[in-house]
């Protein structure tokens, strides 16, 4: 069956039409002429595979990395940069047509090679005894190796070689075999690498990670840990990095933006947002991280400030970071958001909040405590365009203008976007 494809949706998947169905088609490019073969039948869509390519979009080229497209970590990478972001903005456009957003202005371009400043790692280790250290295969839980990935950072890659070095020598085998995953972040000189295993380790296991952080020259932090207990530390002077003209410090298992230059551009609009807007009452900064927006944002008000995490190491982060800022007066409390509602937080005036939710969004008890407080204006960082328009919808309902949707393409060769939204009460 032929057909061309028309648009991407939000995911993996482009869209094509066959007598009026839709047909979602994964790594295909709008433009492309294709014949396909239907893979999955549904009453309202199908799903397809490409099986020849007759005639390539002007959009289509050849992937620049090679772990393409076996690794589930990009998905878009057989479009140019400047086609993803234009369909980005298409899909944005469609997911917020409903909602009337006053202004959407156009997506900000970002580096697309070497952003990525966290790796998250998977292994798997065969029958055979062989070790293959990597990223899940899109919709599979299938390892494969990341060998020449352009968007992970030149020194995240630096330590995945060695590690996969390492664990897929023979004598390293039982080692590898206990390894649940590994993460590591490289923000600046500052690098952190975690290895997480299923039981503690045993003497010689040990022995083997210390030689391992000898291996791993530039990495500032090292850590073992078998659940929730950390059974090795390791550490070399760690340098600060700088973020905003400021200096920072951000654990392996805190929340911070993978893309340094896209997270700056996001707080430079978000300042620039609060700048126009007279702030009388309390600000609230919930999901706040490890306070970057809060030291950023607190100067504008002059009555208290709350910042709400759930995350234990990101808030111990926040705290370190107040301690070198004398004028902070920001109450930084590791708690849920659910938790906040009808206490002494939430009494009074609330001049503002920022949302930072995680990518499912705001549950419907945090939505519950919005209705009851209404801040002036509400400033909301998404990760999901998806979970974000529900929201919306609800905090329309409340009485609030959606006054501006600033989208970023802070992640290049993937589907996901970020979006900074204002809503201002009438």
């Amino acid at each position: 069956m032929e057909t061309v494809i028309e648009r991407m949706s939000y995911g993996l998947d482009s869209l094509a039409r066959l007598d009026g169905k839709a047909i979602f088609v994964p790594y295909g490019v709008p433009g492309d002429e294709v014949t396909i073969e239907i893979t999955e039948e549904k009453k309202d869509y199908s799903k397809a595979e490409i099986k020849e390519i007759k005639k390539p979009s002007d959009f289509r080229r050849e992937s620049p990395c090679p772990a393409f497209p076996d690794c589930g970590g990009c998905h878009w990478l057989q479009m140019t940069d400047e086609a993803q972001r234009t369909q980005k903005e298409e899909v944005l456009a469609f997911a917020l047509k409903a909602l009337a957003p006053k202004k959407i202005y156009p997506m900000e371009p970002l580096p697309s090679r070497g952003y990525r400043n966290k790796l998250d790692l998977k292994i798997a280790v065969d029958e055979a005894g062989n070790v293959t250290l990597g990223n899940y295969k899109f919709r599979s839980h299938d390892v494969v190796p990341i060998d020449g990935c352009i968007v992970q950072a030149e020194a995240n890659m630096k330590i995945y070689g060695i590690l996969k070095d390492s664990l897929q020598k023979q004598e390293h085998l039982e080692y590898a075999k206990n390894i649940s995953n590994v993460s590591a972040r490289t923000l600046g000189g500052y690098q952190v690498c975690t290895v997480f295993l299923k039981e503690p380790p045993k003497e010689a296991e040990t022995a083997y990670y210390k030689e391992l952080f000898e291996a791993l020259s530039e990495v500032t932090r090292f850590e073992v840990k078998a659940g929730n207990k950390t059974i090795l530390t390791l550490m070399r002077e760690t340098p600060p990095f700088l973020f905003l003209g400021k200096k920072w410090r951000i654990s392996a298992n805190s929340f911070f933006q993978n893309n340094l230059t896209g997270a700056e551009a996001i707080m430079e609009n978000l300042l620039s947002i609060y700048k126009s807007f007279e702030h009388k009452g309390k600000f609230l900064d919930l999901y706040s991280g490890c306070g970057t927006q809060t030291f950023l944002l607190e100067h504008f008000f002059d009555d208290e400030v709350y910042a709400i995490e759930g995350n234990q190491s990101s808030h111990q982060d926040a705290l370190f970071h107040q301690k070198g800022l004398s004028a902070s007066k920001a109450k930084f409390l590791c708690r849920s958001v659910e938790s906040i509602f009808n206490t002494k937080i939430t009494k009074g005036v609330i001049a503002a909040m920022h949302l930072n939710p995680p990518r499912t969004g705001l549950s419907q008890q945090v939505l519950n405590g919005l209705a009851g407080i209404k801040p002036k204006i509400i400033t909301y960082l998404s990760c999901n365009p998806m979970t974000f328009r529900r929201d919306a919808k609800h905090i329309k309902q409340m009485g609030y203008i959606y006054e501006a949707c600033f989208p970023f393409d802070l992640f290049p060769g993937t589907f996901h976007m970020e979006t900074l939204n204002l809503f201002v009460r009438r």
